[in-house]
């Protein structure tokens, strides 16, 4: 049975991972449309601009995955040893 104490932060966490990669391209797409009305480059800021937040954004994004595995192994790991039985 799953631990309900934790789930609610496990939603949140996933809720903040897909928020922080919405932001991080939102920002890198309109800074490169803002530099394009500048420059007048009409595609070429804006093109760079996604590429640049796609990247950083899933950087990001598996980064924070990979950290919650970790947590996630850690405290398997620590249950796992909590539930061996004790011979004295």
């Amino acid at each position: 049975m799953p631990n309900n104490d934790n789930s609610g932060r496990q939603v949140f966490a996933n809720i903040t991972i897909g928020l922080q990669l919405a932001i991080t391209m939102v920002i890198f797409v309109y800074g490169g449309n803002k530099l394009d009305l500048y420059f007048n480059k009409s595609p070429l800021f804006l093109v760079i601009g996604t590429i640049l937040g796609m990247c950083l954004g899933f950087y990001h994004l598996f980064k924070n995955l990979q950290a919650g595995n970790k947590r996630e192994e850690k405290l398997n790991d620590k249950n796992r040893n909590e539930k061996r039985i004790k011979w004295n």
